[in-house]
């Protein structure tokens, strides 16, 4: 009974005690509403700030980015990189004589059957099965500007396009007409139309335009569809054609950030660093590799039948597959897109099998699209005082008077030794301590000057 009677004692001490603090805080709020308000106003403006200030730190940390276009005129003129594969790509008597049966591509299991592997090398064969460059081009007939000096061609061997061929421009031309072009004439190993019907598609001439500082990767267009992204140009070319190919460039530079990575280095390829990958990915599952693999060192070259089948149904389902591959690679930060206008394609009689390529520029015009940040720290400061200014009325002398009442609290206010207390309380004894001698000053003298008067 005790203990319950106890208990009801403590129930109502505490609920008198929160009805008193309700009670207390009520009062408190209803003493002067008008400063409840201002408070409260305060508190609201004050998160609305803090909100606007991390907008404004993460735009200063990540701008956004803008598009400005643009047009230049180049006193000179840089011609891009042409890259030349021929259609049909190999020698069908060498594959035939090697595989004992009819082959036109070594993409064909049967072209594997009854190769001699360790007698003959893979790489030999594939150097002599394509076309050299005196077999694709005729003897002092291309060029750049009428002079065969003024271009380098280098060759590259892969499986799907042969031997293929890229000629880059070794001078700045300073003139944009049909004749400081580029000039060629390719020749034909196919001499009627008559001996390809039974070809897959139409003998000719695959023509890639495209920046000279890249290297063509060019396996079935990979460079187009899978990681080009547009930068790649293509046109094909028939036998016995005369054709004519007006070029516009359009330059595109990227700005690199946290979240739009690219690569500022001259002689990055992401096209090649990404035919890389995929390599490597294809020569771990085959276990071995083909001689147009030259980047890969870390397996051995197929040396049986069944690795080099194994290795081309790998590599025909990476090529062929529509799905994104997993090698990522980021691109450059400027790159160069070009547009082909063919302006007139008609016969070329001749004698052999030829073709006449002309590509050039009628216009230094340069189309510019670039990326630029959209946030300074000019706009950041503006934003900021924009919105104390706005939301809280503060202004620089505000600012002043507050991060001086701050600096006293902290000094003064944060503990009783502060530097602040310290000195007021040093000026009090100092004080007290001169109205005590003042004090005892004119008690004395008073007590003089009555013993003098009255002895």
């Amino acid at each position: 009974m005790v203990m319950q009677t106890f208990s009801s004692i403590i129930i109502v001490d505490l609920a008198t005690s929160n009805m008193g603090y309700w009670v207390e805080l009520r009062d408190w709020l209803c003493k002067d509403p008008a400063k409840l308000v201002r408070h409260l106003v305060l508190f609201i403006c004050c998160i609305i700030v803090v909100v606007q200030l991390t907008e404004c730190f993460d735009k200063l940390k990540q701008p956004p980015i803008s598009t400005h276009s643009y047009y230049i005129l180049n006193e000179t003129i840089q011609m891009p990189a042409i890259t030349i594969c021929r259609e049909p790509a190999y020698k069908e008597e060498v594959l035939t004589n090697i595989a004992g049966r009819y082959c036109s591509h070594p993409k064909y299991d049967t072209c594997w059957f009854h190769y001699p592997f360790g007698l003959v090398d893979l790489e030999e064969f594939f150097m002599n099965s394509t076309f050299n460059q005196n077999e694709t081009f005729l003897p002092f007939q291309y060029g750049l500007n009428g002079l065969s000096d003024n271009v380098e061609i280098t060759s590259s061997l892969h499986f799907y396009n042969g031997r293929c061929f890229t000629m880059r421009p070794r001078i700045l031309l300073q003139r944009a007409t049909k004749n400081s072009g580029y000039s060629m004439i390719l020749t034909h190993h196919i001499q009627t139309d008559n001996q390809y019907f039974y070809y897959e598609s139409e003998p000719g001439w695959h023509l890639f335009i495209h920046d000279s500082r890249e290297n063509f990767t060019g396996e079935k267009s990979t460079e187009i569809s899978m990681k080009a992204s547009g930068r790649v140009e293509y046109v094909f070319i028939r036998r016995n054609e005369e054709i004519e190919i007006k070029l516009q460039t359009k330059c595109f530079v990227k700005v690199d950030g946290n979240q739009n990575l690219c690569s500022t280095l001259n002689d990055y390829s992401d096209l090649k660093s990404g035919e890389i990958c995929i390599w490597e990915d294809l020569a771990n599952k085959a276990n071995c590799t083909g001689p147009w693999m030259y980047d890969i060192t870390h397996q051995p070259p197929c040396s049986s039948c069944s690795s080099m089948t194994h290795l081309i149904r790998e590599y025909k389902g990476a090529y062929d597959s529509e799905e994104k591959n997993a090698c990522s690679c980021i691109p450059p930060c400027e790159s160069h897109l070009f547009s082909a206008y063919i302006q007139s394609r008609r016969s070329f009689h001749q004698p052999e099998p030829n073709t006449q390529i002309w590509i050039y520029y009628t216009t230094k015009l340069i189309s510019m699209v670039e990326e630029r940040p959209n946030y300074d720290t000019t706009q950041f400061i503006a934003d900021v005082g924009g919105s104390l200014g706005f939301l809280l009325g503060l202004s620089v002398l505000g600012l002043i008077g507050i991060l001086e009442h701050l600096t006293l609290l902290m000094c003064g206010g944060a503990s009783r030794n502060g530097l602040v207390k310290r000195v007021k309380h040093v000026n009090e004894n100092r004080l007290s301590s001169d109205l005590e001698t003042d004090k005892t000053s004119r008690k004395s003298d008073d007590t003089v000057d009555i013993a003098i008067v009255y002895p």
